[in-house]
């Protein structure tokens, strides 16, 4: 029995569900000791941000801390100047305002700022959307290649969801040195890809 198989892809458009922003501090000092524990302060005071902002411990995470010797290139070679200690927080939020909020204050400390990433949630009713209308494309394309060999559709064979979605670009990260006012955080919309591939058996017309 002969058959048809094609790939059928559909988009819709959400709201995000999420928000990440990440928050780095550093600390350069003439010891390995005085750059940690002054990144640690730093990183306190973050973590106090969060605090005052209402966001929860469950919604924020340390992903990096790094203390390594500081230098530089120069004529006579390189030379040793100091130690440079980071640490880094990446927090959650459901909330576009807070997270502006967040985004505004942790400026204002003179932390560095990577993001927003925005998340659309799984169980976001435009994946379904976006599935729904992969699906009758698929069909609708197995139909097309039948009629044009003169057959018709028959009895569906096998499905099989390959995998998709829009690529997300990297963050860059920016230090901002100077009094910031309150930075908005527009999430827009966002295109949800789904795609399947569907082998139909293909009857004789």
């Amino acid at each position: 029995m002969a058959t048809i198989t094609v790939r059928g892809r559909g988009t819709a458009s959400a709201q995000p569900d999420e928000v990440t922003v990440g928050l780095t501090v550093e600390a350069l000092r003439p010891s390995a000791a005085e750059a940690f524990a002054e990144a640690t302060r730093l990183a306190e005071a973050v973590v106090a941000l969060c605090d005052e902002l209402g966001i929860s411990p469950g919604a924020r995470s340390t992903s990096r801390v790094s203390l390594a010797e500081h230098g530089e290139h120069t004529s006579d070679g390189w030379q040793h100047r100091g130690f440079r200690a980071t640490s880094r927080l990446a927090v959650r939020l459901d909330d576009g305002e807070r997270a502006s909020k967040l985004v505004s204050a942790a400026a204002a400390q003179e932390a560095r700022i990577d993001g927003p990433a925005w998340r659309v949630a799984y169980d976001n009713t435009g994946h379904a959307e976006a599935r729904r209308r992969a699906a009758r494309d698929a069909r609708a394309k197995a139909e097309e290649y039948a009629e044009a060999l003169g057959g018709r559709l028959g009895a569906l064979v096998s499905v099989a969801e390959p995998g998709s979605g829009p690529s997300t670009p990297q963050p860059r990260t920016y230090a901002v040195h100077q009094d910031i006012s309150g930075m908005p955080l527009e999430a827009g919309e966002h295109e949800l890809v789904a795609e399947i591939d569907v082998t139909f058996q293909l009857e004789q017309g």
